[in-house]
């Protein structure tokens, strides 16, 4: 089993009793007291558990919400600049790219130096601005209502300015991709923008760091068949990036 599903597998026993021993899920996975440990340590920094005493029991009402905005831009900074900086290219050439709400995709904005006039469409009002005054960019924000402490734009506004755009690339980041499920996201209430998003690009290009992959969101974006190339880190699997190859997914490994 793949540490990442074995994350996804001790996500699901918490689940499913509210509350579990780290003994009780060694049993269950048959793994030892030290890896259930180090598993419940990731998940507690991804914020979808909180560990207790002996054990682990759910954040809130036990719904596995994305950790916070500030949280998740300190983790794995190394291999998302790595990946922003092979993702850039890919956009600064193609006219018009969609960028959507995300840390990875906000370090993407942070690298692009076109030479070339290039339109950036966003739901993310931090990409927005970290390119208000880049030379050669000209940025189209989506409008819509704005979601607390992620900053992403989202509703029938969104919806309504994404319609009848046509893009060359959209690069999108994700809480989860796997072969069944393909592109997974958390965040319900920004879906049918995300959706919108694909459907009007020619090229959906994702930028996930390895912790992402083989891990599933609440929703789905599209299915692995939509994704065109997956920009990520050499922590990569070689059975699931030969997976994705297999599916006709372009794999770019940015820090080799």
């Amino acid at each position: 089993m793949l540490p990442a599903q074995r994350r996804d597998r001790i996500l699901s026993e918490v689940h499913q009793d509210r509350f579990i021993s780290v003994v009780d899920l060694a049993q269950r996975l048959s793994v030892s007291l030290s890896t259930v440990r180090r598993d419940l340590v990731d998940l507690e920094r991804e914020g979808v558990i909180v560990r207790t005493h002996g054990g682990a029991a759910l954040v809130g009402r036990g719904l596995p919400e994305e950790m916070s905005e500030k949280v998740r831009a300190q983790q794995r900074m190394e291999q998302k600049r790595a990946i922003a900086r092979a993702a850039a290219p890919w956009i600064e050439g193609s006219g018009t790219a969609i960028l959507d709400t995300g840390t990875t995709t906000l370090e993407i904005a942070r690298c692009l130096n076109p030479k070339e006039h290039l339109r950036i469409v966003t739901d993310s009002v931090e990409i927005a601005w970290e390119l208000r005054d880049r030379e050669n960019i000209t940025v189209i924000l989506t409008g819509g209502v704005m979601r607390k402490n992620a900053y992403n734009l989202f509703g029938t506004l969104a919806e309504q300015a994404l319609m009848g755009l046509h893009a060359q690339v959209c690069v999108m980041g994700c809480s989860g991709l796997t072969l069944e499920e393909g592109l997974t996201k958390h965040d319900l209430e920004a879906l049918p923008v995300r959706r919108r998003m694909v459907e009007v690009s020619r090229q959906l290009i994702v930028a996930a760091d390895s912790s992402k992959l083989g891990r599933t969101g609440l929703a789905s974006i599209c299915e692995i068949e939509g994704v065109d190339t997956l920009i990520t880190d050499s922590e990569i699997s070689l059975e699931f990036r030969q997976a994705l190859e297999g599916r006709g997914v372009n794999v770019i490994i940015a820090d080799q």
